[in-house]
């Protein structure tokens, strides 16, 4: 069955083969040409996030899925196990359409669970880990889940989050269930899961012996997962994602062999934790739908991304800018040969262009296959839409994904080269945000037939097809004149000027409302080394007269030991902002 979304790439392509380039980017799909004929024609997958799962593997059962603390799960073995916690959850009443609430860490229960209950036709609600008591009360009682599975760390929280809520059954799961016999030993000494809290996990998968699994065939168009947003501006919201847009994330990467180099057995190293969108379409879903062995590190901690590497000498790794910098610096990485490693990735928050340049020539005078490889997304289309790859150092969107770039002004479209709002459509697009349908009409419009997302992002599109992100429009802030004009300040702008210094280790800049001026330019700024000379400030200040418009000079600088973050390791400029409206404290 060929789906709507197919139907129009191929339209799209035949127009862009019969004619000559219209001018805009959303038309023309210049970076379709990067990818080969043959793979804009394939069919994206219609069934659940598990049927897409068990076809990319069907001839690899008894080579290795997962891989916990050494420990190797072939992908026969984690059929049975998924298997047997879908009859538990059935056992407990779970049924086609209810939200399973489930809190875990990049663990082998947590793969486990999030295929049962995608099996029997359930919604997984992606419980954030380190969110406050009353945020998870909320998402509990919003999804009216009955059934929470949470870990051993984040057990006492949940209990009390579940209070006054339609929570029947919370089931309990140590890190160390499934761990090797010495190192679970020692785990489970340091922490235990109380049974007169919840039910033990071993007792969760008793309930279910002798079950049987009778599920009704899943659509592509049902919902699979509630992801919650990161919070960084405002305040998180659930993002309800359908099977077919967990899988396009998993199918684009698997195609798209003409730019990326991923061969079936390859390992790669999964330290985002699964309750962000990214660790769990990206780090799991698509890790396995690509026949790679998915190397499962429960502590996302940056500082323990060197020890992991070191070990297991992952051929691919995604983090964010701190497990980049964790590695590079550390003594024995610096001594290795690193030509076992094809793709080292970032994402989340942007980095300047010298510290980029540093990473990729940190990974190349290792004898690394390729430089640093970046991606652009967000939870709203359930992960990466943008990435740079293993021929481009520049960033192409996805051969599923289109791209327009719309006037912040007049909301036109815009052509080649001209930046503006980025607007972003294609298969993994959310549903909607979990029953909240003022919030997504604001962000989702519909134009021709098509569905398109606003991002909130500022950027470009070349005539090549190459992607650039310039900007957060959600973080403009307004400057006014003495003449009494407004006009705009880019605080990405301020902050790539500001990270040139040789001093500086990063910085961010947020506003502060004054009643005259519009914003004043406020910049927190940690140092790399705390026996920097006492002009630092005097220096960036001259910086920025020399390169930016004088409405765009900070007001203030705050040098701070470190930067303010959200749960999902993204720098937090709500805090920040909260510190510029009482600066007297720093």
């Amino acid at each position: 069955m060929i789906s709507q979304t197919d139907r129009q790439t191929d339209r799209q392509t035949d127009r862009q083969t019969e004619h000559e380039l219209t001018g805009y980017p959303s038309i023309d799909k210049p970076w379709l040409k990067y990818y080969g004929e043959e793979v804009l024609h394939r069919l994206l997958p219609e069934g659940s996030m598990y049927d897409y799962l068990t076809s990319c593997n069907a001839d690899r059962m008894d080579e290795a899925a997962l891989n916990y603390f050494g420990k190797k799960v072939t992908h026969r073995q984690m059929q049975e196990k998924i298997d047997a916690c879908a009859r538990a959850l059935l056992a407990y009443g779970v049924r086609a359409g209810d939200a399973v609430s489930l809190c875990a860490l990049a663990m082998l229960e947590a793969v486990y669970l999030l295929y049962a209950i995608n099996k029997i036709g359930a919604i997984a609600n992606m419980l954030v880990m380190n969110a406050t008591e009353a945020e998870i009360h909320e998402k509990l009682a919003v999804t009216k889940s009955k059934v929470v599975i949470t870990v051993d760390l984040a057990l006492e929280k949940i209990v009390q989050a579940s209070k006054e809520t339609s929570v029947k059954h919370i089931i309990g799961v140590s890190l160390a269930e499934s761990m090797p016999c010495v190192i679970g030993t020692l785990y489970k000494w340091k922490s235990k899961v109380k049974k007169e809290n919840c039910i033990l996990f071993s007792e969760f998968l008793k309930a279910g012996q002798g079950k049987k699994i009778d599920c009704q065939e899943i659509k592509g168009d049902a919902p699979a997962v509630i992801a919650y947003t990161g919070g960084t501006t405002g305040k998180a919201k659930g993002v309800l994602l359908s099977n077919r847009a967990a899988n396009a994330i998993a199918f684009q990467y698997k195609y798209a062999d003409k730019v990326l180099d991923f061969q079936n057995g390859e390992r790669f190293l999964d330290i985002i934790p699964p309750f962000l969108a990214y660790g769990l379409f990206f780090g799991v879903h698509m890790a396995l739908c690509t026949c790679l062995e998915d190397v499962l590190c429960p502590d996302p901690a940056p500082e323990r991304l060197p020890k992991l590497f070191t070990k297991y000498r992952p051929n691919h790794l995604s983090g964010g800018p701190l497990h980049m910098e964790a590695m590079t610096k550390d003594r024995k990485i610096q001594k290795m040969n690193l030509s076992f490693a094809k793709t080292v990735a970032y994402g989340g928050d942007g980095m300047n262009q010298e510290w980029e340049d540093e990473m990729s020539k940190f990974l190349k005078s290792h004898q690394a296959s390729y430089g640093l490889m970046k991606g652009y997304g967000m939870t709203e289309m359930a992960g990466p839409v943008c990435t740079s790859n293993h021929k481009f150092p520049v960033m192409l969107p996805f051969f599923c994904n289109n791209i327009k770039i719309l006037d912040i002004d007049t909301g036109e479209e815009l052509g080649y080269d001209q930046e503006g709002e980025i607007c972003v459509s294609g298969p993994s697009m959310m549903m909607e945000y979990y029953k909240n349908p003022e919030a997504t009409r604001e962000i989702i419009f519909e134009e021709n037939g098509t569905r398109w997302l606003r991002t909130g992002d500022l950027g470009h599109v070349t005539k090549e097809g190459y992607f650039r992100l310039t900007g957060r429009l959600k973080r403009i802030l307004w400057s006014i004149g003495a003449d009494k004009t407004p006009s705009r300040v880019y605080p990405m702008e301020i902050e790539n000027v500001l990270s040139r210094h040789s001093a500086v280790d990063k910085c961010a800049v947020v506003g502060r409302i004054n009643g005259e001026k519009g914003y004043l330019v406020i910049a927190y700024v940690t140092l790399k080394s705390k026996d920097t000379g006492d002009n630092v400030e005097k220096e960036l200040r001259q910086l920025c007269r020399q390169e930016l418009k004088e409405n765009s000079w900070p007001f203030e600088y705050h040098f701070v030991e470190k930067l303010p973050t959200t749960g999902a390791g993204k720098i937090d400029f709500r805090t920040l902002e909260k510190w510029a409206k009482n600066s007297d404290s720093f």
